[in-house]
């Protein structure tokens, strides 16, 4: 998918984000100790999708006008970023026997919410935002572009050997 030059930097992130999934999904199908697992998705929650949330109302949706928020899209992404904090508090107070269908729910809300974006967000932001206000949300967005945060202490995601 050809993505605009101003929201290339968003869309790496979503790439980082699917590899987050992925890890998630690994470590559940190895039976990686499911603390560790949650550790690292709260942790991803935190340091990585917050702020990318953070960097998408602020640089893309704050331009939008009201009838513009009334956009599918744009409602169900505002949605998914709240279901996504909902989603790190359960894990953070969670017993250990709940802690299996939460990292489920996260690691496929996280699929989800990325291919809502690309596929439909992305594309009503760059046919609706004029070029000015694309070139002032790139700035913002390269400002506040986070390089991959993946590197873990003890990767649970591959086997042990």
């Amino acid at each position: 998918m050809i993505r605009s030059e101003q929201l290339k930097k968003l869309s790496w992130e979503h790439h980082d984000a699917l590899k987050f999934a992925r890890n998630v999904a690994k470590g559940l199908s190895l039976k990686a100790d499911l603390n560790q697992i949650r550790s690292y998705a709260v942790n991803i929650a935190e340091n990585f999708l917050d702020p990318h949330f953070s960097l998408e109302e602020n640089s893309l949706i704050s331009r939008l006008s009201d009838a513009q928020l009334s956009n599918a899209a744009v409602v169900e992404v505002l949605q998914q970023h709240q279901q996504f904090h909902r989603l790190k508090c359960q894990l953070q107070r969670a017993e250990t026997s709940e802690l299996q269908s939460l990292l489920v729910e996260f690691k496929e809300l996280l699929k989800t919410h990325v291919r809502l974006e690309e596929r439909h967000f992305f594309p009503f932001i760059e046919q609706t935002l004029n070029s000015d206000q694309l070139q002032e949300a790139q700035r913002e967005i390269d400002a506040g572009h986070m390089v991959d945060c993946s590197s873990w202490p003890d990767p649970f995601w591959r086997p042990k050997v």
